[in-house]
């Protein structure tokens, strides 16, 4: 399968998980056939001998079954115990072997990935036309020239082992029979382990064309990486409009503290800061400021209130650069507070 030019990023982790949730990860079956080859090569070292004289001893408990009688005295049932029986024990501790390794090879390479996905039918796969451009396709063709190298390295590598030893092998009919089964033990084994290790050279190879060509099928565009940071951040839009009515709300709150202020201080037209002031206060605090627009509606929720306006500019702008929201105004700007508050109180008196 070709891949889109256009993909030319690196997945994202949120798309490698979703690919390993789809059923979709790295996976070599060279790897998988060269771990269990190797380790029934090493279980077979070790358990070889036991397995032959097993083998050895339930020939000679067949043999003397055959004898006239025997077989009608033991009976049927007794004769199929010991074939399941002798079938257990030799076969058993291998296909338990296989199947750990093939758990230990798989979680190797894949880590704990497990998806239903992949068993659900698919009906698009029974369309032929599909499935001959599957057929003819670059994934077809690669893994057909991978098949023909694999078979003409493993020819080469048999060839190389049993090519110089055919004389001997042939003069193994003129041998003992002890003899003749050390030769072949010894050809047999040398062609094992060299098999095994060309093998192991094919998989480590289709497992590193297999981890690229797994991570070239999941690379992504860089669009869909810019919606994959919409979805997990947000979409933009969405978050502004949120933000503005978060804006538009606390502008609300902050209009319906302006009645509370006991002055309002301009710029005249471009600043405006509301303070409140009362006996248990510490200092003023600020309740609303705002430029242009916001100024001119604090400045009119304070005439409507009958909040006093003083246009003191300087002060003004100092107010809002220095001063937030429901904070106390700083020190340096005491004294110049003061004197508004106290023209405000006089204003009240003469009233």
């Amino acid at each position: 399968m070709a891949h889109d030019p256009s993909r030319t990023e690196k997945a994202t982790p949120r798309r490698r998980q979703k690919a390993r949730e789809e059923g979709s990860v790295p996976r070599s079956s060279d790897f998988d056939g060269a771990i269990l080859l190797w380790g029934n090569f090493f279980m077979f070292l070790g358990l070889g001998g036991a397995t032959v004289a097993l083998m050895g001893n339930q020939v000679a408990h067949f043999l003397r079954m055959a004898q006239p009688g025997a077989l009608a005295e033991a009976g049927l049932m007794t004769l199929l115990q010991d074939v399941l029986r002798i079938l257990g024990r030799l076969l058993l501790p291998f296909l338990l072997l296989n199947l750990l390794v093939a758990l230990i090879s798989g979680f190797a390479q894949r880590g704990f990935s497990f998806s239903a996905k992949p068993l659900q039918p698919k009906f698009d796969r029974l369309n032929p036309a599909q499935g001959f451009s599957r057929l003819f396709s670059t994934r077809a063709v690669v893994d057909l020239l991978k098949s023909l190298a694999k078979f003409s390295l493993l020819a080469w590598v048999s060839y190389s082992v049993l090519g110089p030893r055919i004389p001997l092998l042939l003069s193994t009919l003129k041998l003992s029979l002890g003899a003749s089964l050390d030769i072949f033990q010894s050809a047999l084994f040398a062609l094992y382990r060299n098999v095994m290790l060309a093998m192991l050279v094919l998989a480590l190879a289709d497992f590193i064309w297999q981890r690229i060509s797994w991570e070239k099928g999941i690379r992504m565009t860089k669009q869909e990486i810019k919606d994959e940071g919409k979805d997990a951040d947000g979409n933009p839009e969405v978050k502004q409009r949120q933000k503005a009515i978060m804006m538009a709300a606390g502008r609300r709150r902050m209009l319906a503290e302006v009645p509370k202020a006991t002055v309002v201080v301009t710029n005249p037209t471009h600043v405006a800061v509301a303070l409140r002031y009362d006996e248990k206060s510490v200092a003023p605090i600020c309740v609303a400021k705002g430029l242009d627009h916001l100024a001119l509606k604090i400045r009119e929720s304070a005439r409507e209130s009958g909040v006093p306006i003083l246009e003191r500019p300087e002060l003004a702008r100092a107010l809002y650069r220095s001063v937030d929201l429901e904070e106390a105004i700083p020190q340096d700007l005491y004294q110049a507070v003061a004197q508004v508050l106290a023209f405000v109180y006089r204003l009240r008196g003469a009233a």
